[in-house]
């Protein structure tokens, strides 16, 4: 398996999509409109080379996986629970975009990301994937 793969946190109307390696680091990341998801994983595969992605199970996922099926039928795609990786993803948030001045001292369980912070529930969903060695990438083919 490659070192680096592509998650995507589904959403009604946005995507977060990060990219993570082995080490479970993020590497870079986004948030974007659900109708911006092609273009935008496009230029993901061609930069990054990505063959691997993860898809969270949550709201929206059957459309965004037939999506990459259809369009993107070379990617292995591996579907991944999400339950609660919107918690993870505050948690994450913070960790790569620590507080600054008085904004430290407030507990971070009340801090709140000033922008939407999807890109980082895609990195939980990464997180889950690398972590857990029986989650199989498998090659997307459409039936026939």
């Amino acid at each position: 398996m490659d070192d680096t793969i592509l998650a995507i946190d589904p959403g009604r109307k946005r995507c977060g999509i990060a990219l993570v390696n082995s080490d479970l680091r993020y590497l870079a990341g986004s948030v974007i409109k659900n109708e911006d998801l092609v273009d935008n994983l496009r230029g993901y595969i061609k930069k990054y080379g990505i063959r691997n992605m993860i898809v969270g199970s949550g709201t929206n996922s059957e459309i965004i996986i037939t999506t990459v099926k259809e369009k993107f039928p070379e990617i292995f795609v591996t579907i991944i629970p999400e339950r609660d990786t919107t918690i993870e993803a505050r948690k994450y948030y913070f960790e790569y975009n620590p507080p600054r001045g008085w904004l430290r001292i407030i507990p971070s369980s009340l801090r709140i990301p000033p922008r939407p912070y999807d890109d980082f529930a895609a990195y939980a969903i990464a997180r889950r994937f690398f972590r857990n060695p029986s989650f199989i990438p498998l090659r997307n083919k459409l039936s026939s």
